[in-house]
């Protein structure tokens, strides 16, 4: 089953784009399929990181929700 997808249009930087397009030159991928590999692969480390996080937090007792000392 494929993975639901989310519309989303943003800028680029011209580097960005020129990578980009090298990449789509080189793999015949579409930009967009190359950026949306890019992007995931980017999220499921930051979901990772999180969820190590809350684990670290937890096991020095600590909740996610602790406020700044005043």
């Amino acid at each position: 089953m494929a993975a639901d997808l989310k519309d989303f249009r943003g800028k680029v930087t011209t580097e960005t784009d020129c990578v980009l397009e090298a990449e789509h030159r080189v793999s015949k991928e579409d930009k967009s399929l190359i950026a949306r590999r890019v992007l995931h692969e980017w999220a499921v480390k930051k979901i990772e990181a999180a969820k190590i996080t809350t684990a670290l937090l937890a096991s020095e007792g600590i909740s996610g929700n602790r406020r700044e000392p005043e």
